[in-house]
């Protein structure tokens, strides 16, 4: 836990002058509050004894300015711990997110959306409490305590030593005890937290087959579980928070029993004027405010470095290449070369073995296999999601070892198996490729891909919004927009990935006419399992069980009568049998 603190802390070190002015207007806050209680129990009990308005007029003077300066440091402490949270989540957010980019892809962690969605909202949000909340009132409490301590020692260091030693043990007390009784639930929660959203976002997705299937009475029973989990954890939270609250209330009145034990004899004696036994009562209640918040900063240890862990256990799983020593090499040709490439994703079994292939600028190659064989794992590979084991991959002259993902994505644009739309107008899903294009543009890409008479039929063309995630479009439709914004990046080599998978026969045979009308300078990779037209294709590589079978042009495959041609025979036979 300690060691997740001071990472945390670390974050936020470019603000720690912000912080620390928070926690000084904090104390500044407390501090006034002391004075007008103070100030006030002194004239209120000055005025009972009758005593002359004159000599009342600095206690006035007093309450006044102490009211005053309480309201505007609460004011002033507030404003600029929000300021600095605000500050510290856009930071945090920023850096969780730039450490997420070239992770989430990749095979070096297994989270779903819905967990990730946690971890980069709740648990962020729950991290930057340790600035605001954990970390200021410690600080605050001790310069109440030196505070208290010069006040008291002016009637009597008896008084003084009897406070710090009240006030220090209900500080320490207190807290520990809340600390071992909120632990364990405070981790609780935000795993529940987690796992409830988890459960939601993920299921949400798939509602749709949940009530086909007969399953959302099974789901709403699971998800009523984890609430009801939640709901009972943050309920013994409450009752933690209650009972600290009750415990310093407790504390305050002890101290303040014990010290008029001590003073009144003192009264009695006339040692201590007896107006102010009242002014130290009133003090030392007032004090306690900073003890309230040290148990809730325990509560919140709890919570914050256990989310901090959850964060830090996705940013150290990989660290981005690119930041290594990756240079922004200037690529002059387009020929992509393969040379030995092995991938495996343990140590026992490989999903690509010694892969070799090449494929000149302008070329069009298919590369095909029955689900399983490595296709997908070669894209992940060539569009740098993954590292490869063993070989070498060169773009031209250049290593892709020596080439940062950006270059990749300037060279290499993907149409992906799983679509990816976002909630927002056609317009915006295209501009996400490429920035400052004139509608003209747009409707000329469009229009490659066979969109443009279904744009021009509605009302608002490019601003029609599509619906989340793209779902006003059919799968047809948002796929030939996802080739589109493909096409709009202009790079020099598009990879195709199952482009052609779930559509129907008129709608793969519009993609398909697509790419063949691509300008001979772009280089195509078609990724298929469905073998339909693939006499287009200058080459065709047949993968299987991760390695190349066989390669050459249908014809030629064809007439070998091996792998691929039985890859044909087996689609030929399936269709049959559908019809």
């Amino acid at each position: 836990m300690i060691k997740v603190f001071f990472r945390i802390v670390s974050l936020g070190k470019e603000y720690k002058y912000w912080m620390l002015l928070a926690a000084l207007i904090g104390f500044l806050t407390v501090g006034s509050g002391i004075g007008l209680m103070m100030t006030s129990s002194y004239l209120i009990a000055k005025a009972a004894l009758q005593t002359p308005i004159y000599q009342l007029q600095v206690a006035i003077v007093g309450v006044r300015f102490f009211g005053i300066s309480r309201g505007v440091f609460r004011y002033l402490e507030r404003y600029i711990s929000h300021n600095v949270t605000f500050k510290l989540l856009a930071k945090f957010r920023v850096w969780f997110f730039t450490a997420l980019v070239p992770i989430v892809p990749s095979k070096t962690i297994d989270l779903t959306s819905g967990d990730l969605l946690t971890r980069s909202i709740e648990d962020i949000e729950s991290i930057e409490h340790i600035f605001v909340r954990v970390i200021s009132p410690p600080f605050i409490f001790v310069a109440t305590a030196i505070l208290m301590f010069a006040l008291l020692n002016i009637f009597s260091i008896t008084y003084a030593i009897l406070f710090i030693i009240l006030f220090t043990g209900s500080a320490f007390a207190i807290p520990y005890l809340t600390f071992l009784l909120s632990n364990k639930i405070g981790k609780k929660i935000v795993l529940l937290k987690s796992q409830l959203k988890e459960f939601t976002v993920d299921s949400l997705q798939g509602i749709s087959e949940l009530i086909f299937y007969g399953q959302k009475d099974s789901w709403e029973n699971e998800f009523n579980k984890i609430q009801d989990q939640l709901i009972n954890a943050e309920y013994r939270m409450n009752n933690i928070k209650s009972l600290h609250e009750s415990l310093t209330g407790l504390a305050m009145n002890l101290t303040v029993a014990m010290m008029l034990l001590i003073a009144i004899p003192d009264v009695v004696t006339g040692a201590l004027n007896g107006v102010y036994l009242s002014v130290i009562s009133i003090g030392i209640m007032a004090a306690f405010e900073s003890v309230a918040q040290i148990p809730q900063a325990f509560q919140y240890l709890s919570k914050s470095t256990e989310a901090g862990k959850r964060l830090f256990d996705i940013v150290d799983t990989h660290k981005n290449e690119d930041e290594i020593n990756l240079t922004e090499s200037a690529i002059t040709g387009y020929n992509l070369r393969l040379e030995n490439i092995s991938f495996t994703y343990d140590t026992n079994n490989n999903a690509l073995s010694n892969i070799s292939f090449r494929i000149n600028e302008g070329e069009r190659v298919a590369i095909v296999g029955a689900s399983g064989a490595g296709k997908s794992t070669l894209v992940n590979i060539l569009t740098k999601l993954w590292d490869y084991n063993t070989g070498n991959i060169f773009i031209g002259n250049e290593n892709y070892k020596v080439l940062s993902s950006t270059n990749i994505r300037n060279i290499i644009s993907v149409v992906p198996q799983k679509v990816q739309l976002f909630t927002g107008t056609i317009k915006e899903n295209l501009l996400i490729a490429k920035d400052g294009v004139t509608d003209s543009e747009l409707m000329r890409v469009l229009s490659e891909v066979g969109l443009d008479s279904l744009i021009n039929s509605l009302p608002d063309k490019l601003n029609t919004n599509i619906g989340e995630l793209g779902q006003k479009l059919s799968g047809g439709e948002s796929k030939r927009l996802t080739i589109a914004r493909a096409l709009l990046r202009n790079s020099p080599i598009i990879i195709f990935d199952e482009a052609t998978s779930h559509v129907d026969n008129l709608t793969e045979k519009k993609i398909l006419e697509t790419i063949k009308e691509l300008p001979a300078t772009k280089s195509v990779i078609f990724i298929t399992h469905r073998l339909n037209q693939m006499d287009m294709f200058d080459n065709i590589i047949v993968l299987s069980n991760g390695r190349i079978v066989e390669s050459g042009t249908h014809t030629e495959l064809l007439a070998k009568g091996n792998f691929y041609k039985k890859l044909i025979d087996s689609q030929n036979q399936n269709i049959t049998l559908l019809s």
